[in-house]
């Protein structure tokens, strides 16, 4: 029998905030954890455009309006997200979290971005000319109503718990089945890619590293010395082996540049410095179009939304009317 906390986990997945959360602190981050007072206080440098602060966040005056209609959050060319919109989400997304006074615009600015990216790729979604079908929805729908009834749990309940309507559910499904399909037309990316197969020893300190590559050059054997010597403890035991590194997927990216400029058979000549250390770096195979594993074509879809994504906050025409970033 499947869990509740399947439910919970497939709820979770199938809300819009979630589909556009990972993707925004990716690309907002740059790659630095922030915390949520320093990302009150950082300077947005895309083309999203400040609007004039509104007299009261809580009702944002909407410039240039003809007639009267409802307060907006966030206009995404054009487009509105309104105050109550807004409001609602932010207060979905506090459930079971302690907002402090402190964080609490940054946790607006947070919320609204994700509306404003689900928004973008709604509009990316309508001039691709994708659409979800109410049968694709009724078939998402009852499978986690399926998984909930398993459990004793009405699904009705579920949903309401989480502060949403049927019909609000059914916008949320919608919008994240159509981000799904858009994600296959600008995230297409090929199955393949240049791999090398390397492996390395992580020691503390440049001498130490010296050492070992003149203990290599006279013959010793680079597997035997990284069990004896490597910093690495995912790797020591196996010889120092990293398996199969595409680019983009190592975090310490000197090493990664250092292993694609190697051929088969090299040692780098001299150390190369990482914030872990000092590393000694052998290249054993290099092939030019090796199919990458699941979880490296996953990042690499990953990466291709991100920039696909930014690209999209870049040229929009985005005016917000409350929160701080700007």
């Amino acid at each position: 029998m499947r869990s509740f906390r399947s439910l919970l986990a497939r709820f979770t997945r199938l809300t819009a905030v979630w589909v556009v959360l990972v993707i925004l602190l990716a690309a907002c981050a740059g790659g630095d954890d922030k915390s949520p007072d320093e990302a009150a206080n950082t300077t947005d440098s895309s083309s999203e455009q400040q609007s004039p602060a509104p007299a009261s966040a809580e009702t944002p005056q909407v410039q240039g309006a003809a007639q009267a209609e409802d307060p907006v959050a966030a206009r995404v060319n054009g487009q509105p997200i309104t105050l109550a919109e807004f409001q609602r989400e932010r207060d979905r997304r506090a459930i079971g979290q302690d907002v402090q006074p402190a964080t609490q615009a940054a946790f607006d600015d947070l919320v609204l971005q994700t509306m404003i990216d689900q928004l973008l790729m709604e509009q990316a979604a309508a001039r691709e000319g994708l659409v979800v079908s109410d049968a694709e929805i009724d078939a998402e729908l009852a499978a986690q109503s399926e998984i909930a009834a398993a459990n004793g749990q009405t699904f009705a309940d579920v949903i309401a718990a989480q502060m949403y309507t049927m019909d609000e559910y059914r916008a949320v499904t919608r919008g994240m089945l159509l981000a799904q399909k858009l994600s296959q037309v600008v995230a297409n990316v090929s199955p393949y890619s240049a791999q090398v197969h390397a492996r390395h020893i992580l020691v503390s300190d440049e001498g130490s590293a010296r050492q070992l590559l003149t203990r290599i050059q006279q013959g010793e054997d680079f597997a035997q010395l990284a069990v004896q010597y490597s910093l690495d403890t995912s790797t020591a035991a196996a010889g120092g082996d990293l398996d199969w590194v595409s680019e983009g997927v190592l975090l310490q990216v000197e090493v990664e540049a250092a292993i694609f400029a190697l051929q088969p058979g090299q040692v780098s000549a001299e150390p190369v410095r990482s914030s872990l250390g000092y590393h000694v770096i052998q290249v054993l195979e290099r092939v030019e179009d090796r199919p990458l594993s699941a979880a490296a074509l996953a990042e690499k879809k990953q990466q291709a939304f991100v920039s696909w994504l930014d690209n999209q906050r870049q040229t929009a025409v985005i005016e917000r009317f409350v929160g701080t970033a700007g």
